[in-house]
């Protein structure tokens, strides 16, 4: 199970998320830097904890405010030994970014931001790199956000599939372990990337017993509740 740090942008900073309610959002507060800036917060993440992998949503593209294409193409460009999964809202294939092309870069194809299962086809169909894609399923008050049949019909799934519950994110309450079973339970052998509640190492070693293939994880990151030795254990 590989660990990825998530990155929050909003307004050129990095923030923290709580419960999916991105107006409460504020800058990130954290142990290992008194940083914000998208910069200093990934240098901080890569140089205390051995980061290699990230998750950057930009909040500006997902919620049609701006976009933080700039910054993230500098991430990078910084960090071309790293992996890059890019969250921007990407629900039809003319807000697909430059970026995307590069070797390191996967699109996560939120589906709270498709209209149509249609969409999500043209989306996929677009990608430079198809092999790319990865669709993350998204969930509020116990409800799927998007199209109906994407959740239902795993047939359209690519390989790696996220299970995003944004009630869980930044909420200190633990992993939604009965959606990571039923997407497990639904595609045997897709890689299932858990998203939101992660808290400390015990919660690791119960993702990593349900065959979950990665975790993101950002509040307990910067809380210092897990270790670099404790990170290194789930690769």
């Amino acid at each position: 199970m590989r660990c990825v740090a998530v990155l929050d942008l909003r307004a050129g900073l990095v923030v923290h998320a709580i419960r999916g309610q991105r107006d409460r959002y504020q800058p990130i507060r954290s142990v290992l830097t008194t940083a914000t800036d998208p910069v200093a917060v990934t240098d901080a993440l890569r140089d205390r904890l051995a980061i290699d992998a990230f998750y950057v949503a930009d909040l500006d593209a997902i919620q049609q405010q701006g976009s933080s294409r700039i910054t993230i193409e500098a991430l990078v460009r910084r960090h071309p030994d790293c992996e890059w999964w890019i969250d921007a809202g990407i629900g039809a294939p003319d807000a697909l970014e430059p970026y995307l092309s590069l070797p390191n870069v996967s699109c996560v194809i939120g589906s709270e931001s498709l209209a149509s299962v249609g969409d999500y086809l043209a989306v996929r169909a677009a990608l430079p790199r198809p092999a790319a894609a990865l669709l993350s399923l998204d969930h509020r008050a116990g409800r799927f956000m998007g199209p109906g049949a994407l959740e239902s019909d795993p047939t359209l799934w690519p390989d790696t599939v996220i299970a995003m519950n944004l009630d869980r994110v930044g909420a200190g309450s633990g992993p939604d372990l009965p959606l990571l079973q039923r997407l497990r339970d639904s595609a045997p052998t897709a890689s299932i990337v858990a998203a939101g509640g992660v808290r400390h190492a015990a919660d690791l070693a119960t993702l990593a017993g349900l065959g979950v293939s990665h975790v993101l994880i950002a509040t307990a990151l910067h809380q210092g509740r897990l270790s670099a030795a404790e990170l290194a254990t789930c690769a």
